[in-house]
């Protein structure tokens, strides 16, 4: 019969299994636990780095450390910032325009993209692009005042009571938002979107000030109506803010190079700024939103994947909504 052990050993080897216990309490809770300043993502390698980032950045001192005034978040929106799918948010609002513009001329409807948004062809509409887009919003505003479009924009965007119901943001996004700007960070968005419908929402949905908005530009015209000036909208393009379009936005609105830069998987419209942000001299961060939760959201991906190629070779952070975000939208 093997001997008891005496008291003393058996003291030890109490306190040896308490110790034990507490170590694996701490362990599992650390686990579990999330970033206060994140509580929607979910505590992986992706949000680690985000606030490594940040943390470096901020640290006086420190070899990586960025001044306020350089500390610029540029973020893309549809598919980045809020819901991009089953069609991009700018083309809800405009189906009454569209149809008003076709009954005034009826040729407009011949042409492709038109043609394919009154049949609802999706599919056309997305091999449309940006350019197909911004055809149909400038088709359904043209002729109008700025001030009339912004008005007519955000009011078909709004609820009854002055909520926004025609615009579905990411909570994980809004979040990240709000940690960007408690560390002295400046926050941006630049939008393929048209300039005059984002700019309609945008501080109601981010926080985000006009000012603060870039996106794809129509023609408008300095003109008087009613014995005061006013700038009309006409029905062309002036710049498509997409892919290498960007770039060039982002310099002429501030001058310098974004230290961090969001976008998404879709079309590959973002990789062009993502790249503008890792060239610049100094640290930088660059998130890619892969949209493959299919549950909670939408999964797709490019044919070529060409986004997430980029991201590899380049060495941007794809953030994966199904692995990355513990809520994708806010309750």
């Amino acid at each position: 019969m093997p001997a008891r052990p005496d008291r003393s050993t058996f003291r030890t080897m109490l306190a040896v299994c308490a110790i034990a216990l507490v170590i694996a309490f701490i362990s599992s809770t650390l686990v579990l636990a999330k970033s206060p300043a994140l509580p929607s993502w979910n505590d992986t390698a992706t949000t680690t780095a985000i606030e490594d980032f940040v943390t470096r950045i901020t640290t006086e001192g420190g070899p990586d450390f960025v001044p306020v005034v350089d500390r610029i978040a540029v973020f893309d929106m549809d598919g980045t910032l809020i819901v991009e799918k089953p069609m991009p948010a700018a083309l809800a609002p405009i189906v009454d325009g569209i149809k008003a513009a076709v009954a005034k001329d009826p040729s407009i409807a011949e042409r492709s993209t038109i043609a394919a948004f009154l049949k609802g062809d999706r599919q056309a509409l997305a091999a449309a692009g940006e350019a197909g887009m911004v055809e149909l919003i400038s088709t359904a505003i043209a002729g109008r005042t700025l001030d009339e479009a912004a008005a007519d924009l955000g009011n078909e965007l709004r609820s009854a009571d002055g909520k926004l119901a025609g615009v579905k943001p990411y909570q994980p996004m809004l979040e990240l938002i709000d940690y960007l700007e408690a560390n002295g960070f400046t926050v941006w968005i630049c939008s393929g979107s048209p300039l005059l419908f984002t700019r309609s929402f945008s501080e109601q949905a981010f926080g985000i000030p006009v000012e603060r908005v870039m996106g794809t530009t129509l023609v408008t015209k300095f003109t008087e109506r009613d014995g005061r000036s006013q700038l009309v909208v006409g029905d062309s393009i002036d710049h498509i803010n997409d892919k290498e379009g960007k770039p060039p936005t982002i310099n002429q609105a501030i001058g310098k190079r974004p230290l961090l830069v969001g976008g998404n998987v879709l079309s590959g419209g973002d990789i062009a700024m993502m790249r503008y942000s890792r060239d610049r001299d100094g640290p930088s961060l660059q998130l890619l939103i892969n949209h493959d939760d299919a549950a909670r959201e939408f999964a797709y991906a490019e044919p070529d994947n060409f986004s997430l190629g980029a991201a590899e070779k380049y060495g941007f952070h794809v953030v994966s909504m199904k692995d990355d975000w513990a809520t994708v939208f806010a309750p």
